[in-house]
């Protein structure tokens, strides 16, 4: 699988700049565990994919709250 940059910044200005950067590389990250869920049938690989997956949502909320 290759890694395809999907950011709109080569290099973030300001401190907007970087938590719309953050929060573009927390939802990629989210978007790729979900996808590898979806992929895989091993219950162990499932349980680990899971966990990151909920700790990608955690950055998220993290995120989305210090932007408001």
């Amino acid at each position: 699988m290759k890694y395809e940059r999907r950011d709109k910044y080569t290099k973030p200005l300001t401190p907007a700049d970087i938590l719309d950067l953050a929060l573009q590389k927390e939802e990629s990250s989210y978007k790729f565990y979900e996808d590898m869920l979806k992929a895989t049938s091993s219950p162990i690989l499932k349980k680990l994919l899971t966990e990151l997956k909920n700790a990608e949502l955690g950055h998220i909320e993290k995120i989305k709250h210090k932007i408001k």
